[in-house]
């Protein structure tokens, strides 16, 4: 109902502590990945991983100053069992790929769920158009 313009601030928070711990759990992955990465060219893959790896802990502190600037102090629960295996590139590849696929999604649903917050919306609305961009960025160096 388009009416209901007021935002379900427990839903927002949930979704808020859920993106902080996926950010949390993407930069574990990134970091796992640079350590597991083998090939051609490892180790300019391995400093774009690592980058990407600190710019996705950015994402997890803003997102936890999203909650507390909400009231809440966000819990952090880690799910990730990581295999001790070497990736390839192309193979680090399509897993970054899934990572930034499945934040740009759930900011997109943080869009919604915010509504009736101006400023939390735009907040989500970037991330996602940020999101955006990374994904378009894997794609493009799949398709290569």
């Amino acid at each position: 109902v388009r009416g209901e313009a007021a935002m379900n601030r427990e839903d927002v928070v949930r979704s808020l502590v859920e993106l902080y711990a996926e950010e949390v759990e993407a930069a574990l992955r990134y970091l796992h990945m640079s350590l597991t990465l083998e090939g051609p060219d490892q180790a300019r893959k391995r400093e774009q991983v690592l980058e990407a790896m600190n710019e996705t802990l950015a994402h997890a502190q803003v997102v936890a100053k999203k909650a507390r600037q909400l009231g809440t102090v966000p819990e952090l629960r880690v799910r990730v069992d990581l295999p001790g295996e070497t990736l390839s590139g192309e193979d680090a590849l399509a897993q970054a790929l899934a990572f930034e696929t499945a934040a740009r999604d759930a900011y997109a649903e943080l869009v919604d769920k915010a509504e009736g917050d101006p400023e939390l919306q735009e907040f989500a609305r970037a991330q996602v158009q940020l999101e955006d961009a990374h994904v378009a960025e894997l794609e493009g160096l799949l398709d290569e």
